[in-house]
């Protein structure tokens, strides 16, 4: 720190004299100034060792960050665990220590001495490897077990705590295997959930939950192959078979209403749900298969063969679906242009239509086979 010292005289001047006195020193501290030295990048020659200190490579010039350890080395080799050289000043020369690459084979044995698995692993020799690829549905008997040291030539039995195990075959319907999967737990009992990565791609299964069973074990789980989205667009009727058939949203979620028994309702879409099947009533309101009888039903994709004969007079309609108004339930008619009794569709629902008709000085478009709607009912 640079100091500096002045003496100030004060004084009066008394018939030519200065009469005086010295002031105590004052002392000025310079400001220090704080310097901040950026990462720097430098340029040393390395020169690569084995263990013995024989040279594998002459030196070679590398850049790096000065303080980082020096981690590069020749083709087939790899910086040993022990060597510790760091980039130092520009153009220093460096001793880096080096080790071979190696592959060893390592097999990972559970409680009981059977082989789980077997994988190989490269790293170099001498140096220290930690496992990762721990088989599935295994457990570390402690975090020592994890590393091991490589040395050529050595093959290691890594102990390994295997849990209970069940083999999971997924069938469908008519018996079809469709896949596999495997189901771990600590023991056999307990409640194990599958995930939606080990069902079979495109299925679905009414309940992913399992027991555990003993190990070695197989079970066997039911599937449903989805449709796209699973809906499939459909035109049809439904009846209710049951006193009071709830209603459930899009995710299978029961709403508050109902429908009465016997009661017919036209219905555009099906929906497979997780193993459960049901049908579109309305917007946002479906009915379970196990609550109604299908009466009839086609996909939107297939031809009605009887589409003109019902009403000579229909022609091709001008429009490719019609909507129900947003208020109350629209009544559907007959080929006659009579009301079907307890047959109405849900309010602010949109419908296929291929032919339409003016029918007693009422326009009409058919929904289905045998019905139609007034257009004093859509939008």
């Amino acid at each position: 720190m640079k100091k500096s010292t002045s003496l100030l005289l004060s004084g009066i001047l008394v018939s030519g004299m200065v009469l005086g006195t010295i002031v105590t020193p004052v002392t000025v501290n310079a400001a220090t100034q704080a310097t901040t030295q950026a990462d720097q990048t430098v340029t040393n020659y390395v020169t690569f060792l084995d263990a013995d200190g024989n040279t594998v490579s002459p030196a070679k010039a590398y850049q790096g960050t000065k303080g980082q350890k020096i981690t590069v080395a020749p083709d087939g080799f790899t910086s040993s665990d022990s060597s510790k050289a760091t980039f130092g000043n520009d153009g220093d020369s460096k001793s880096v220590t080096v080790t071979k690459m190696i592959s060893v084979k390592v097999n990972y044995v559970d409680q009981n001495g059977k082989l789980v698995n077997s994988e190989t692993v490269n790293g170099g020799n001498g140096n220290d490897y930690k496992l990762t690829n721990l088989p599935a549905g295994c457990t570390w008997n402690n975090d020592a077990e994890q590393t091991i040291n490589l040395v050529e030539g050595k093959e290691y039995n890594v102990p390994v705590t295997k849990k209970v195990s069940n083999t999971v075959i997924f069938k469908t319907a008519d018996e079809t295997e469709v896949g596999r999967t495997e189901i771990f737990g600590d023991k056999a009992g307990i409640k194990v959930s599958l995930t939606d990565a080990q069902l079979p791609e495109g299925y679905t299964t009414s309940s992913k939950d399992l027991t555990l069973q003993n190990e070695g074990n197989t079970q066997f789980v039911t599937v449903t192959k989805s449709a796209a989205d699973g809906i499939i667009p459909i035109k049809g009727i439904v009846k209710v078979t049951v006193p009071l058939a709830h209603l459930y949203d899009k995710d299978g979620k029961v709403l508050s209403r109902s429908l009465t028994k016997d009661s017919r309702w036209q219905t555009n879409n099906k929906m497979i749900l997780n193993g459960i099947t049901y049908y579109q009533v309305s917007t946002t309101e479906w009915l379970k298969l196990s609550d109604i009888l299908v009466e009839g039903s086609t996909t939107t994709n297939d031809k009605d063969n009887n589409s003109s004969s019902a009403d000579t007079t229909a022609q091709k309609s001008d429009v490719r679906a019609v909507t129900t108004k947003n208020a109350g339930y629209a009544q559907i008619y007959d080929d006659n242009g009579k009301a079907i009794v307890n047959l109405k569709l849900g309010p602010n629902t949109p419908w296929a239509t291929d032919l339409m008709k003016t029918q007693n000085g009422v326009k009409m478009y058919r929904v289905a086979t045998n019905q139609w709607i007034k257009v004093s009912e859509i939008i």
